[in-house]
């Protein structure tokens, strides 16, 4: 699968559910593969796409425009 593919999966999960443990489990995929690829993407774009919250992630303004 293509990285890009991968990483849209893996964001759109997270930004419905709100938790990167929840979409893992969802997705049936490790956390921190999932965490690796949103934290290389938002290295990339030089601008966080979640704001990393105690109770879970919710997406920043950047986040909302890409989702």
């Amino acid at each position: 699968m293509p990285t890009f593919s991968r990483f849209l999966r893996y964001f759109m999960a997270v930004g419905k559910l709100g938790s990167i443990r929840k979409a893992s489990e969802t997705l049936n995929v490790s956390a921190s593969a999932i965490d690796r690829q949103i934290l290389r993407v938002e290295a990339e774009l030089v601008n966080p796409l979640f704001e990393r919250l105690p109770g879970g992630l919710r997406l920043t303004a950047a986040g909302e425009l890409m989702m």
